[in-house]
């Protein structure tokens, strides 16, 4: 068993060691040959990490020492239970402290490397299958509100902006990468930029309740959305995601539904209540704007990832939004309770971007589509209702 353990670590070392070479010539701008041989071992006492004040520590790592340590025990007992870490050459603290600095700032893997005094395809090993572990945790972190939690967040938004029956804020953002190997093209985004497509709903407390990755750069937010197996839950009205008077609410890349509010679209010529709807319905949106803000601020490799492939794209950006829910929960704040009573400004007002427009690129079954036109028909039914007997009209 042993030998066998020894035989599997070395198979994943040499895996490292050709993937981290093509990261670090993408990284570089520049061919660096055979890393291995050429690798000076810098002296480092990673105690000093250990030993760092809380403030400095937050810093760096993006969390309390606290949470930092529940985390290494999160990981560890989850990677010990799937059998995937029988023996520890070294602490799996300090393999943490490495991955985590990795996620946390745009350093390459030369630099990240060097500071913790390891060979790059060592840190390479040890990211690969720590992101891999949080990408499996996924489903305990990132959860859907039962029934009970989304009363606790309906009352927040209405309480704090007047607008009934919203259970969390939808949109997508991109995430911009390394050209791919296959279909290149496909990931081109409206920025002339390659690109993965990552849909979130978020809640009033800034946690990812629901996310979809992996969809190509080139497709819109609406797309995405029906790509997702969120939309065929809310399309067939499943009562454990939303009752009749709930609803998420997103901007107009996304269409009108009863499970999902959009605001009016600006020609101009708004109404006084439909300008109303805009602004109440924004001041809820605002809070998917708000975690991404906060989850790329922290994670910092989420603004340029340099891969390949897209299992390992996948992975990270799954582990980063781990990590973020990871904090949220644990206690760490990361927005301001008077943040949502902050008027929305003119320019953060929805109704002035612009709109989805079908190109028919969308296929859905026929009973799908049925039951989509459905929904667009209670959506503009329970908007009217909003605007003329529960919003509060503008004095």
């Amino acid at each position: 068993m042993e030998e066998e353990e020894d035989d599997y670590e070395q198979l994943m070392m040499a895996v490292a060691r050709i993937a981290v070479q093509e990261i670090m010539d993408m990284e570089e701008g520049i061919l660096i040959e055979n890393v291995g041989e050429t690798w000076f071992y810098f002296t480092v006492n990673i105690d000093e990490y250990h030993s760092l004040g809380e403030p400095c520590f937050k810093m760096h790592f993006r969390m309390s020492r606290t949470v930092f340590e529940d985390l290494v025990r999160t990981v560890h007992h989850h990677l010990v239970e799937r059998g995937r870490l029988r023996r520890e050459r070294r602490p799996f603290i300090d393999i943490m402290l490495m991955v985590v600095w990795l996620m946390a700032t745009p350093d390459s893997f030369r630099s990240v490397a060097s500071r913790f005094g390891v060979q790059p395809y060592t840190l390479w090993y040890f990211y690969s299958y720590v992101i891999e572990a949080l990408r499996e945790l996924a489903p305990t972190f990132i959860t859907w509100p039962s029934r009970q939690e989304r009363v606790v967040i309906k009352n927040f938004f209405q309480r704090h902006t007047g607008f009934p029956g919203v259970v969390g804020s939808i949109d997508g953002t991109h995430i911009n990468i390394s050209a791919p190997l296959d279909f290149p093209r496909q990931y081109v985004n409206r920025h002339d930029a390659y690109s993965i497509n990552v849909q979130c709903v978020v809640d009033h407390t800034l946690l990812v309740r629901q996310v979809h990755i992996g969809e190509v750069g080139s497709m819109n937010d609406q797309r995405v959305f029906r790509r997702s197996p969120l939309y065929h839950n809310l399309l067939q009205r499943d009562a454990r995601y939303l009752e009749v008077d709930e609803h998420l609410v997103g901007d107009g890349g996304y269409t009108l539904a009863d499970y999902l509010l959009t605001s009016f679209a600006n020609n101009g010529h708004l109404t006084t209540e439909q300008l109303n709807f805009n602004r109440r319905l924004s001041q809820c949106r605002v809070r998917v704007e708000s975690a991404f803000a906060r989850a790329k601020g922290k994670w910092r490799r989420l603004k340029y990832i340099h891969a390949r492939y897209q299992g390992i794209l996948i992975d990270h950006i799954t582990a980063s939004f781990v990590l973020h829910n990871f904090t949220v929960l644990s206690g760490e704040r990361v927005w301001e309770g008077h943040e949502v009573d902050v008027p929305i400004l003119g320019r953060e007002m929805l109704c002035n971007e612009g709109h989805i427009n079908e190109d028919g690129d969308v296929h859905e079954e026929m009973d799908d589509e049925q039951l989509q036109h459905e929904a667009e028909g209670r959506g503009e039914e329970k908007i009217l209702h909003l605007m003329q007997n529960v919003l509060p009209n503008p004095e």
